[in-house]
């Protein structure tokens, strides 16, 4: 009882706290707002003095902007009463889907599974690519002639490893493959793909990436509330790959993206950038299976796990498999007894990988990539992750549910992680090396209810609905610098050939054309028609010589 008491005093405190803050929070976005509404006041007399034409399209744009803040600000109460009364529709947008098995085809599609599920209307938009580009994506020889084949494997693997059969829409829109990203791009509007009644809340899985090319209407007008939930740390690899100059860009340009298009913005953990009207929280879980397989596992149903540690990842010196061979190379110098670490995947940097681990003699097992759910990994007990890259590793999450220990590093992309008893943090190769050799020293405690349902695709769920509550008119009312950047970005990108060249020289890839999907005949043509005339003017792999070639045809 005094425990529970202690607990609940524990709660209440933070509850208070969060409050306190969350309310400081919006005291100084307003001040800020009319800091910015009295500076803007005083350019218009200035201008109105020095220049009555210059003032005259000025104080048109602030006519528009207020407009617009009171269109909004009705949007908003509208939504706030939907959502108390659960009578509202979700529109989610994703730059993925399966079967590529990455996160945002993931997790984006059992966030619509668990909100339909919950009693929710949902509609889920992907991307549709030309055959052509599926082969550059698609494991094996899978290969889909329309999106209603695609659809169906979807479905197929939702109910048979996703564990959910849900009622929910699902929409194709058209998109490209960039080869040089390694990611799927969207071609024209998407904002289309959705009827006049899905337009409630709509849920951007990558707002920054969906935007950068954006040519279609503005999502905070198409929507009553716009939601973005940002999974990469696009700056880290920015930053590895093409130096301080091209992150710094990109930095600034995702803020732009998604203070121009988000009423609010979700950050899965701390480790991300720091964005307009954002707040950090955890809106993915893992899937039934590895909860399952943790509770078989804590009532011995299966074979004693004998293994020791192991890594699972795409292999890539970003991802942590530089700091996995430090941290080992450590040991040894230490002169302590060397510890077996598999590592299971692949990817660009493999080779190079293994052949440091050979160079410095360390006992590192390579193994292909095999599901995390699959026998051969059950047998473990310790899983390893030392990236700094993720945002939130949905593998370490999979490895609790499964029961196991797991080993991170006290960094923000892993706050989550830390609630829970089987995670194992450190702060510096010495400590990774004291708790790696403790778990394999002892045995894993089984999962508590609250633990449970916390990794669970219900707990994610109940947050997320929780995040879409918590929103306020003063945190999300759009600013002027919102509407200065949208105007200056669709004057960009809807700009007829100039914005084609534009698009070309940002490197925009295989949707750096598309100036003649203005026209009338296209705006209503299907995505499988709209990519096969994409797919004619700029191929797969190349691009044509003069930006102001002749349309496609349709």
């Amino acid at each position: 009882a005094a425990a529970a008491s202690a607990a609940a005093a524990a709660a209440a405190a933070t509850s208070a706290t969060t409050t306190a803050a969350a309310a400081h929070a919006r005291r100084i976005s307003r001040q800020a707002a009319e800091r910015a509404r009295q500076a803007s006041l005083r350019v218009a007399e200035l201008l109105r003095t020095l220049h009555p034409a210059a003032w005259l399209v000025v104080g048109t744009a602030l006519v528009q902007h207020r407009r617009s803040r009171a269109a909004k600000r009705g949007d908003l109460r509208e939504i706030r009463s939907q959502v108390f009364t659960d009578d509202f529709h979700i529109a989610i947008v994703t730059t993925a889907a399966l079967p590529w098995m990455t996160g945002t085809a993931i997790n984006p599609l059992l966030r619509a599974a668990y909100l339909s599920k919950a009693g929710r209307s949902v509609t889920l938009a992907v991307p549709w690519l030309h055959p052509r580009e599926q082969a550059l994506v698609f494991p094996g020889k899978l290969r889909f002639a329309d999106p209603q084949a695609q659809e169906r494997h979807i479905r197929l693997w939702l109910a048979e490893r996703g564990g959910v059969r849900a009622d929910f829409r699902l929409r194709f829109y058209p998109a490209r493959y960039d080869l040089d990203r390694g990611s799927i791009l969207p071609l024209g509007d998407v904002t289309g793909c959705f009827e006049a009644g899905e337009c409630d809340v709509c849920v951007l899985e990558e707002p920054e990436h969906l935007n950068w090319y954006h040519s279609g209407a503005n999502w905070r007008h198409r929507f009553k509330l716009v939601i973005g939930v940002v999974h990469t740390n696009y700056l880290y690899y920015a930053r590895m790959y093409a130096g301080a100059a091209t992150a710094a860009v990109l930095k600034r340009l995702n803020e732009w993206m998604c203070g121009a298009y988000c009423d609010r913005v979700i950050k899965l953990s701390g480790t991300i950038q720091p964005l307009p009207r954002a707040v950090v929280c955890n809106v993915h879980g893992v899937r039934s299976e590895f909860l399952e397989i943790g509770r078989r596992a804590a009532r011995s149903h299966f074979p004693p796990r004998r293994a020791g540690a192991y890594f699972l990842g795409k292999v890539l010196w970003a991802k942590g498999h530089r700091l996995l061979i430090d941290y080992l190379s450590l040991q040894q110098s230490l002169g302590q007894p060397p510890t077996h670490v598999d590592v299971y995947g692949g990817g660009e940097d493999l080779a190079e990988v293994e052949v440091e681990a050979a160079a410095r003699e360390l006992r590192l097992s390579f193994f292909p990539p095999t599901d995390h759910s699959g026998a051969t990994l059950r047998r473990y007990k310790v899983f390893i992750n030392p990236s700094q890259s993720e945002v939130l590793s949905t593998t370490t999450a999979e490895a609790l549910a499964m029961g196991k220990f797991v080993v991170v590093q006290r960094h923000p992309s892993n706050d989550f992680f830390m609630q829970f008893r089987n995670t194992l943090p450190y702060d510096t190769p010495e400590e990774f090396l004291q708790q790696l050799q403790a778990a394999l020293d002892s045995e894993p405690e089984p999962l508590s209810a609250e633990e449970r349902r916390a990794l669970s695709w219900e707990g994610a769920t109940d947050r997320f609905l929780e995040a879409v509550s918590n929103c306020t008119l003063s945190d999300v009312l759009p600013t002027l610098g919102d509407h200065a950047t949208r105007w200056v970005h669709a004057t960009v990108q809807k700009g007829g050939p100039v914005g084609d060249r534009l698009r070309r020289a940002s490197g925009a890839g295989p949707v750096w054309k598309q100036s003649w999907l203005a026209q009338e005949k296209w705006r209503a043509a299907p995505p499988t028609e709209i990519v096969e005339a994409s797919i004619l003017a700029t191929p797969p792999g190349m691009a044509p010589v003069r930006a102001s070639a002749a349309p496609p045809r349709r």
